[in-house]
């Protein structure tokens, strides 16, 4: 089902964009997460204005402002709206969806996608990796819809940004109790003389607000006091920096280097890492083009083109450093190792070679920087007789064609 950008005129966002919701793309959806219809169903109508919410979130300031209207100008998500129906049904066009979905909840929600992934399952009823796809495949659909209709009306960054605070009551009036407060919105229950613009402000004020537990609700760890408190703070966030260094692949015997690219942005990287050479040659004065890169930490779910929670940082640096070098075009190239059918591992690597442009172009990287290509299992670095091997063979290279 399509939905016009007229018809957009006198109805709000939330419910223009929820109109797309047909049984069909239920069912599909359905489908893909393995979950009941009726969860879905709601997960869904829940996911839109978590989504709308966030970008109101995001729309705040003048580098979320930028941020929008790059997603917008792109292009790459207007033709969802018009094909929502058959991108939810399942396959390898869902699968991609997803995948350029949790890129894009990562730039909307930032460090808070985790709690709104699970707020949204505990309010469907679902499972936290089912919210997580519906929320990946519905934050495309919102913009596309939102690039339709600001295409029709003419509306830049601003002018969508003005579009989001108008509608923020509807939006609010349908999120999950608690969603608001969580990601730093002023919803209704914020003090008067908070300002959304000011995030900490606003988030300290919803904060305040937020209800009191009854005695139903789980019981608390009793308070510390003194330095007891605060040792068990520096334990605590101890164990989540070394969680967090391990998810990334190193111990904490590792080390970071922070970057500053050209465009004034910085990245923090494992030295000697894929982002971390690119980014160097990139940056030096060197035309030994083409040159080729292969990715050190991008690993795929198995059979599919959806990337592991842990590697989404790598496209997360890379799209910070593509941007940074908009004279860079490059080619994605996938390969798979000898496991399976030869057809099918073809379609495999060019599919998640265009998985993984989705994702840089849904992060603000112009979709003409980056050409995609699969030799499926025909170009092994290595011997398939082993584990390792194998897993080396199931790769990604980065090809600097042009800088």
């Amino acid at each position: 089902m399509a939905v016009s950008p007229q018809q957009l005129r006198p109805i709000s966002l939330l419910d223009s964009i929820r109109a797309y919701l047909s049984p069909e793309l239920i069912s599909g959806a359905s489908s893909a997460v393995r979950e009941p219809e009726s969860a879905t169903r709601m997960a869904l109508n829940t996911s839109v204005p978590s989504v709308l919410a966030g970008l109101t979130h995001l729309s705040s300031s003048p580098e979320g402002v930028s941020k929008l209207g790059n997603l917008m100008r792109d292009g790459a998500f207007a033709p969802v709206a018009d094909n929502a129906s058959t991108l939810f049904g399942g396959g390898t066009p869902t699968t991609n969806m997803m995948s350029a979905g949790q890129q894009l909840l990562s730039s909307i929600f930032g460090e808070h996608t985790a709690s709104v992934t699970d707020m949204l399952a505990r309010n469907s009823g679902i499972q936290s990796s089912s919210a997580s796809s519906l929320l990946g495949m519905t934050a495309p659909l919102v913009l596309g819809v939102i690039a339709k209709y600001a295409s029709s009306q003419g509306l830049n960054a601003s002018g969508i940004a003005g579009l989001l605070r108008g509608q923020k009551d509807s939006i609010f009036g349908a999120l999950p109790s608690g969603l608001s407060q969580l990601i730093g919105l002023s919803g209704p229950r914020v003090v008067a003389t908070s300002s959304t613009n000011n995030y900490g402000d606003a988030s300290r004020a919803a904060m305040r607000d937020v209800p009191r537990q009854s005695h139903s609700a789980a019981p608390t760890v009793p308070s510390a006091t003194g330095s007891k408190k605060w040792l068990w703070i520096a334990l605590i966030a101890l164990a989540a920096l070394l969680l967090w260094m391990f998810a990334r692949g190193r111990g904490p015997n590792g080390s970071l280097t922070r970057l500053s690219l050209p465009n004034g942005t910085s990245i923090s990287v494992p030295e000697g890492s894929l982002n971390y050479n690119l980014a160097s040659y990139l940056g030096s004065q060197a035309q030994d083009v083409p040159r080729t890169f292969v990715f050190d930490h991008l690993n795929f779910q198995t059979a599919s083109t959806e990337l592991t929670p842990d590697s989404v940082q790598s496209v997360s640096d890379l799209t910070a450093i593509l941007k940074a070098y908009p004279n860079a075009h490059v080619t994605l190239t996938g390969h798979t190792d000898n496991t399976g059918d030869v057809e099918a591992n073809q379609r495999l690597s060019v599919d998640r070679a265009n998985a993984v442009k989705a994702m840089l172009v849904s992060g603000g990287v112009p979709s003409g920087q980056i050409s995609t290509a699969g030799y499926g299992q025909s170009r092994p670095i290595t011997g398939n007789d082993t584990d390792e091997g194998r897993t080396r063979n199931r790769r990604i290279e980065l090809t600097v064609n042009s800088k």
